[in-house]
């Protein structure tokens, strides 16, 4: 009987222990999503605030400027095209700007389908 019951409850202590490590993984993998909804507002004053256009005007609003996954960029001849609002578009070579990205990936600057400033993640 003492046997059976030491085995229930290493059972049991395996079990908490495996659904705390589950839980604890799903809160942790929330992290980057509460870090990626600050993303824009830590860039802009930093960075996005200052990108301008070839015409010396901002590229940024205050909400229309962030990473694009490199997924939704892709070359086409000689130049780049963007995945937004469902469909490919043309970025036409004055907008992509010779910015350093605040971390490495593509930033993208539009409103909808209008690309204001397009930068790659290592620097133009």
């Amino acid at each position: 009987m003492r046997n059976r019951i030491t085995g229930d409850r290493s059972s049991c202590l395996v079990f908490c222990v495996l659904i705390a490590a589950i839980a604890i993984g799903f809160l942790l993998s929330l992290l980057p999503l509460r870090a990626a909804a600050h993303d824009h507002h830590s860039y802009h004053a930093e960075f996005y605030s200052k990108w301008v256009t070839r015409e010396g005007i901002s590229c940024c609003n205050a909400n229309d400027c962030q990473p694009i996954d490199d997924r939704n960029v892709r070359a086409r001849g000689q130049g780049v095209e963007v995945y937004v609002e469902g469909e490919w578009v043309s970025v036409s070579p004055e907008k992509i700007r010779p910015y350093h990205a605040p971390d490495m990936n593509n930033h993208l600057c539009h409103l909808g389908r209008i690309i204001f400033c397009f930068v790659f993640g290592g620097g133009a």
